[in-house]
């Protein structure tokens, strides 16, 4: 949606309200997440119907991503006509899938730019508040509103979600912070922009041993350095992450742990552990995840299923419920092929590089945060279902989303324009 149908006042504010709600609300606990989306879905109905024009016309412009996700959780449901899964499981897998159309349900609903820069900073103000309580934890004070599993000792900085999750995002927020950091400060705020920055990093090596987040922190660094340097020597921005992770190796110790630790697992499984460790887990869940795509390549075996193919094969190799599961392959791209078949991967990577196509589109400053939250979501995919899981799923798509009405919709002059253009008679 382009901003080019009018609404009345008290709509224009409810649907301003749904969405800062949102923006601010998947950096809490999942219950704020799940009363902000049916918020914004009831204001979204309530947008669509109330709106003149209604937006139905050819002049309505529809990024491509939102075809690609359309047919993707089109797939998702029609798979559920020959799944091998239990109903419940089927169900409760297609409402994680159903987190994407978040993206373009959020990118309907906001109007301009200034609107997305809006939302964007209740974003900004989420996630600062997450990051001070997790300093505030590492320096003892104890807050009353940690809901993190307390009994992990991975969790122990955590503040909402997991050290995993925390940890993803608050390496995306530090790109998104500084790649958009002169639309959403002004005057003073701009000061505390590389202190935020840098405490949200520091948070991800220091304090948080989520190996992922770690990751993607480097790839948000590596990046980084590659757009400072001239054209000419970006090649040389090869060598950054390298310099980066020897660094960090060095210095963090919980970089050097978590590495360390995952490179003892996946040794011990190529040499046939089959103990239930975090990296042979994933390992094995991946190897089951190919041979469900190779003996089910073209339509998969439906949605929710990836349980029940995952303790087949368990069992077809003489392990039959050593570590039973009804979750998923770790890695969002097999979880739909096992669940669509080949058809589910090329459905992902079509929505994943239409985003990137739309990057292309961008000023500068919104086409780098939007690839960077693009390339989070893609690392976070390929050692997770980053986009299936609850709470990181609803944070990765509700980023991307406002990257994009940032980078895409028009500022609020020719919005304005648009809307007084469309409510014009036609003269004969």
């Amino acid at each position: 949606m382009d901003g080019d149908f009018l609404e009345a006042k008290w709509l224009a504010v409810l649907r301003r309200i749904s969405v800062g709600a949102l923006a601010v609300s998947v950096s809490l606990p999942m219950g704020f997440v799940s009363a902000s989306k049916a918020l914004l879905v009831l204001v979204g109905i309530a947008v669509f119907w109330g709106c003149t024009p209604r937006p139905l016309g050819l002049r309505v412009k529809r990024p491509p991503v939102n075809t690609w996700i359309y047919l993707g959780f089109l797939a998702i449901l029609a798979s559920g006509l020959w799944t091998q899964a239990p109903e419940a499981l089927m169900w409760k897998s297609i409402s994680r899938h159903s987190t994407l159309l978040l993206i373009p349900l959020l990118y309907f609903m906001v109007k301009n730019k200034q609107e997305a820069h809006w939302a964007l900073r209740g974003y900004v103000l989420g996630q600062l508040f997450v990051l001070a309580s997790s300093w505030a934890l590492f320096t003892g004070i104890s807050i009353p509103w940690q809901t993190a599993l307390i009994g992990n000792a991975g969790n122990q900085f955590a503040t909402f979600s997991s050290y995993l999750g925390q940890s993803i995002m608050a390496s995306l927020f530090a790109a998104i912070f500084w790649h958009e950091r002169a639309s959403l400060t002004t005057g003073w705020q701009r000061y505390g922009v590389i202190p935020a920055c840098l405490a949200s990093l520091g948070c991800v090596f220091f304090l948080l041993p989520g190996r992922t987040g770690q990751l993607i922190g480097l790839a948000m660094l590596s990046l980084w350095a590659m757009w400072l340097l001239p054209v000419r020597v970006r090649v040389a921005a090869l060598c950054a992450p390298v310099a980066i992770a020897a660094a960090l190796f060095v210095f963090s110790k919980p970089v050097h742990d978590r590495f360390d630790a995952s490179w003892a697992e996946a040794r011990a499984y190529s040499q046939g552990d089959a103990s239930p460790t975090s990296i042979g887990f994933r390992l094995e869940a991946w190897r089951s995840a190919l041979v469900s795509i190779r003996e089910h390549p073209l339509a998969g075996t439906g949605a929710g299923s990836w349980g029940q193919q995952y303790d087949a094969i368990q069992s077809a190799v003489g392990r039959p419920n050593a570590n039973p599961t009804d979750g998923n392959p770790h890695q969002e791209f097999l979880l739909w092929g096992v669940e669509l078949g080949l058809g589910g991967i090329v459905l992902l990577l079509g929505i994943l590089g239409s985003i990137f196509q739309l990057s292309l589109r961008m000023e500068v400053a919104a086409r780098r945060a939007t690839q960077s939250a693009l390339l989070a979501t893609v690392i976070a995919c390929l050692f997770n279902c980053a986009l299936y899981d609850a709470l990181i799923g609803d944070y990765l798509c509700v980023t991307l989303a406002l990257c994009l009405a940032a980078g895409l919709k028009p500022d609020a002059r020719e919005s304005a324009e648009n809307d007084r253009a469309s409510h014009t008679p036609a003269v004969a």
